[in-house]
């Protein structure tokens, strides 16, 4: 009954029918047939529990990047002391944020290379023995670089939701390239669902994910507002955790556009097409 269910929503979608509800009822039911797509359990889990994430790649990416974010700031602002044990948390984190291009493009090596040579680092520092020059350059990216990337893209998103879908035999191949045109109202659901959401940090903190376009190339994005408080002044950093390639201008409407960075109410995507307030 629950495959006769999406397989007909399936078909509206292929057909050219934008509905939510479509949506939310696929990514409800495929969270847990995801087969290591993550993008498709975390936005199912986003319309299963909103309010406010505690785990899931997205909560994993925020708070390792405010693990990098804090640590910046701490050696680059505050000046404050730094530990061996500061280091490695936040060389960890860094190892998890940053892409396999980023560290070839700054070390030469390769995600595994990298990620023994950090460890054989960190194991001699602990025991005050010195590393060599490639050791030293390791752990100073790893252990001092403010690194953020996004959780997923709009382009991820659509690829996992194709192939779990075919996978579920809920998609034929013939029907994919129909499918595809979902893109753009894919991305913006995405948006509207995860904006007005929030990250716990490990701290007990909270990470407030907000949408809009305010970039350098004026894309839809979510960032999570990460905040350091520790200099008596504190210092905002607002990243990006879900990434599209839709131009804000042509897929919001007019009170979107007026305001592309403070969209503090809730938002949906209106009878036109379009991101919203929801009124």
């Amino acid at each position: 009954m629950i495959d006769a269910d999406l397989d007909r929503r399936v078909k509206r979608l292929v057909r050219g029918e934008r509905r939510t509800d479509d949506i939310d009822r696929l990514f409800l039911a495929l969270r847990e047939r995801s087969h290591g797509r993550a993008s498709i359990k975390e936005i199912g889990d986003f319309v299963a529990h909103r309010d406010q994430r505690e785990k899931g790649p997205v909560t994993q990416k925020v708070r390792d990047i405010f693990v990098s974010f804090h640590s910046w700031a701490r050696i680059s602002v505050a000046r404050l002391p730094f530990t061996l044990a500061d280091i490695r948390k936040v060389s960890e984190a860094n190892l998890r944020i940053a892409t396999d291009a980023q560290i070839q493009a700054r070390l030469g090596l390769s995600r595994g290379v990298a990620k023994s040579v950090l460890e054989q680092a960190l194991r001699k520092a602990e025991k005050g023995k010195d590393g060599t020059d490639r050791e030293r350059r390791t752990v100073d990216y790893f252990g001092s670089a403010f690194i953020w990337n996004p959780a997923f893209t709009d382009a991820e998103v659509l690829d996992d939701l194709v192939h779990i879908l075919g996978t579920a035999g809920l998609l034929d191949a013939a029907d994919r390239a129909a499918f595809s045109a979902v893109a753009p109202f894919l991305a913006l659901y995405v948006v509207s669902l995860m904006h007005g959401s929030a990250v716990i940090l490990e701290d007990g903190g909270r990470a407030d994910l907000v949408a809009g376009f305010a970039n350098d190339q004026g894309r839809l994005e979510v960032k999570a507002r990460l905040i350091y408080g520790d200099l008596g002044k504190p210092i905002f950093a607002p990243v990006c955790i879900f990434w599209t390639t839709l131009l804000g201008r042509e897929h919001c409407a007019e009170p979107l556009i007026d305001d592309p960075t403070h969209w503090e109410g809730p938002i949906e995507i209106d009878a036109a097409g379009k991101l919203a307030p929801l009124e």
